[in-house]
Order: structure tokens, then C-alpha cells, then sequence
């Protein structure tokens, strides 16, 4: 699966609660060195995300964070072993 095919998905737990869309990979190197996905970032809007300040450990201006944080809701980091994927996608 390529990370394009992930970006943009919408997501539930679990249980069947949605979580928004994804946003972000987070990695680490695997046993051979290559790439595996530990964990998603999930955001409810899509959109806005690229400017980076609605990912949890950001820093900068505490203004930009908390009108990022208004406007596009906070990410979440959710790992990787608990993401449903939507049918719907």
C-alpha cells in the first residue's frame, strides 16, 4: 500500500467511532531498515493541515497554534494497531 492511498482516508477505532481523516504517517525504521507505519495522525479537517500547527509537539507563535487549533481542530496520534479503515474510502 502506498502512503498516497493513506492520506486523506477517514478512520474509526476500533469500535466503530469515527476518529476524522488521516493526515500524517508516523514511522520508524524496521528490522531491515525500511520504513514501517507505527502510527497515524488524525485530524477532522483535511483541509489546513500543511501548515503544521494542529500536530500534537509543534512549536511556534502560541497564536498560530491556538488559531490552528480553532479552525482546523487538534491531530491525534493513534497507533497504528488500532485504526479501522472506512469501507466507504
Amino acid at each position: 500500500m502506498l502512503a498516497s492511498e493513506l492520506l486523506g482516508r477517514r478512520v474509526h477505532d476500533r469500535a466503530g467511532r469515527p476518529l476524522g481523516k488521516v493526515t500524517e504517517l508516523v514511522t520508524r525504521p524496521g528490522a531491515d531498515g525500511q520504513p514501517v507505519i507505527v502510527a497515524v495522525l488524525v485530524s477532522r479537517r483535511w483541509r489546513g493541515r500543511l501548515l503544521g500547527y494542529d500536530r500534537p509537539a509543534r512549536q511556534g507563535p502560541w497564536l498560530l497554534r491556538w488559531g490552528a487549533a480553532v479552525v482546523f481542530g487538534r491531530a491525534r496520534e493513534v497507533p497504528w494497531a488500532e485504526v479501522s479503515w472506512d469501507a466507504g474510502n
